[in-house]
C-alpha cells in the first residue's frame, strides 16, 4: 500500500510540473501565432496545435500503464508509443528552458533600457535647451516663423517605408515566423537527433588500473562493471540480452553491476530475471542495489537476482581466493533514507581480513570518501549517468553534471585509492544519451 501512496504523490507531482510546463510553452507558442500569421490561418494553427498536444499526451501517459502491463517490451509499441512519448518529453522540457532563457533575456534588455532611459542626462525638463538659453518664444499665429517653431507632424497613417525591410530581406513579421519556426523545429529535432544517435550506441572503456602492492596472483585481473542497467521502458529483455553477450565476449574474470537494475516497478522484474543468467564469468557475477531498486522493491529484486546466480552485496562482504591470493568484495546498499552511509559501511567492512586487496561496490560515488578511510583500493560506482546530457567543446567539457556531484563519471585517484564512475549503460527520463552508454573493462595491474 505504502507504494501506491508514493506512486500517486509522484504522478500529482510530475503531472502539476508537466502541466505548468506545457502551459508555458503553447502559450508561447499561441503567442507566436498571434504575432505572425491571419487570424484565418490562426485558428488553423490553434487547432492543430491543441490536437497534436492532446495525442502527445495520450502517448506520453500510456507509458505507464504499459510498465505495469509489461506492453513496452513489444517493439511495435516501443516504435508507436515508447519512444514518441519520451521524445514529446524531452522536447517539451528543452523547448520551456529554451523560452524561459529567451523570454528572461529579453526581459533583462527591456528593464536595462528603462533603467537607461531614467539615467540618461539629455532627459531634460520640457522646454529646456541644453545650450543653457532661453526657451525659444513661441511665434505668433502670422508669424513668419510659425512652421520652424510648430513641432513636427507625425502622420499617423502607415506608410509605404512601414513594410521596408526589418533585417537581411525579411519583415518584422517574417522574421519572426521564421525565427519562431527554427525555435519549434529545434528541440524536436535535437530530441530526435540525440536519441538516434547515441541512446543505444554502447561503448566499452578500457581501463589498466596500476597497483604497485597488487598480489602477483591478482595482476591481469579482469573486472567488467555494469551500472544502472534500468530494465523497463528503454531497457527491453533483448536489449539486456545483447548487452550480456557484449560483456561475455570481453572474457571477465568476474562482473560487477553497481545498483539500478531496474527502473521502478516490480514489473520490471521478470525481464531482468530472464536475461541476467546470459550474463558469465569466472569467478561470479556481482551486483549491490541502487535507488531505483528500492523504488521498485528492493528485497524483490535481490530475491530475483540471487536466484539466478548473481551474489548481491547488502552491507556485507565476499572473499574470493583467486591464484592462491585473497581478494574482498564488499556492496553497499543504498537507501535515501534510514541508516547513515557511515554505518552501512562499518557494517560492510566488519570482520574483513587484514592484507587482502578490496573493492567496494557503491551504487553512489560519494561512499568514496568513507571508502578511503576503511582503506578500499578500489570503489566501483554508478548513479550519475554522466547526467545523460553532456558534451566536449573545442576539448572543454560542458558536463552539467559536475554541479551535482563531485564524482561525476570517470576516474578519481586520492592517495593510492582509486574510484571508477560508471555513467551507466541505461536510460531514464527521456531515450536521450548524449553521454553514450558505457560498458568499463578494468584491468588489475602491478606494473607501472
Amino acid at each position: 500500500m505504502e507504494r501506491y501512496i508514493q506512486f500517486i504523490i509522484f504522478f500529482i507531482i510530475l503531472f502539476s510540473v508537466f502541466g505548468f510546463v506545457q502551459w508555458y510553452v503553447f502559450r508561447s507558442y499561441i503567442r507566436w501565432l498571434a504575432s505572425t500569421v491571419s487570424a484565418h490561418a490562426f485558428h488553423r494553427f490553434r487547432a492543430a496545435g491543441l490536437i497534436f498536444f492532446a495525442f502527445a499526451n495520450i502517448l506520453f501517459i500510456l507509458r505507464f500503464p504499459s510498465t505495469e502491463l509489461g506492453w513496452y517490451q513489444h517493439p511495435l509499441f516501443q516504435a508507436l508509443v515508447i519512444y514518441p512519448g519520451g521524445i514529446f518529453f524531452g522536447a517539451l522540457v528543452l523547448a520551456f528552458i529554451l523560452l524561459l532563457a529567451i523570454n528572461g533575456g529579453t526581459g533583462l534588455v527591456r528593464l536595462s533600457r528603462r533603467g537607461l532611459n531614467r539615467l540618461s542626462p539629455f532627459k531634460m525638463a520640457a522646454g529646456s535647451r541644453t545650450d543653457g538659453s532661453s526657451p525659444v518664444p513661441a511665434a505668433g499665429p502670422g508669424s513668419a516663423d510659425t512652421k520652424s517653431a510648430l513641432p513636427m507632424q507625425v502622420d499617423t497613417e502607415p506608410a509605404a517605408s512601414s513594410v521596408v525591410p526589418f533585417t537581411h530581406g525579411l519583415t518584422r513579421r517574417q522574421f519572426l515566423r521564421t525565427a519562431g519556426t527554427a525555435a519549434i523545429t529545434a528541440p524536436v529535432a535535437f530530441t530526435i537527433g540525440a536519441s538516434a544517435a547515441t541512446a543505444h550506441d554502447y561503448q566499452i572503456n578500457r581501463l589498466r588500473l596500476h597497483y604497485p602492492g597488487l598480489p602477483s596472483g591478482l595482476n591481469g585481473l579482469r573486472i567488467v562493471q555494469l551500472s544502472d542497467i534500468h530494465s523497463g521502458i528503454y531497457m527491453t529483455e533483448k536489449q539486456m540480452q545483447d548487452i550480456f553477450h557484449l560483456a561475455n565476449e570481453q572474457l571477465p574474470d568476474l562482473v560487477a553491476i553497481t545498483g539500478d537494475f531496474v527502473d521502478n516497478s516490480p514489473s520490471e522484474i521478470p525481464a531482468l530475471y530472464r536475461s541476467i543468467p546470459e550474463l558469465k564469468s569466472e569467478y561470479g557475477v556481482f551486483g549491490c542495489l541502487g535507488n531505483h531498486d528500492h523504488y521498485a522493491s528492493g528485497p524483490m529484486v535481490a530475491s530475483a537476482l540471487r536466484q539466478q546466480g548473481v551474489r548481491v552485496l547488502t552491507n556485507d562482504s565476499q572473499t574470493l581466493h583467486i591464484n592462491g591470493e585473497s581478494l574482498t568484495l564488499l556492496g553497499v546498499d543504498d537507501i535515501e533514507s534510514g541508516s547513515p552511509n557511515i554505518l552501512r559501511m562499518e557494517q560492510a567492512v566488519r570482520d574483513l581480513p587484514q592484507d587482502d586487496f578490496r573493492i567496494l561496490l557503491s551504487h553512489r560515488p560519494d561512499l568514496f570518501d568513507i571508502a578511503r578511510d576503511q582503506g578500499i583500493d578500489l570503489t566501483l560506482a554508478g548513479h550519475t549517468h554522466g547526467g545523460q546530457i553532456g558534451f566536449e567543446f573545442m576539448g572543454v567539457p560542458l558536463y552539467p553534471i559536475h554541479l551535482f556531484h563531485h564524482y561525476a563519471k570517470g576516474l578519481y585517484e586520492m592517495d593510492g585509492h582509486k574510484l571508477y564512475v560508471n555513467v551507466g549503460i541505461g536510460m531514464v527520463g527521456v531515450p536521450v544519451r548524449l553521454v553514450r552508454p558505457e560498458l568499463t573493462v578494468i584491468e588489475l595491474t602491478n606494473r607501472a
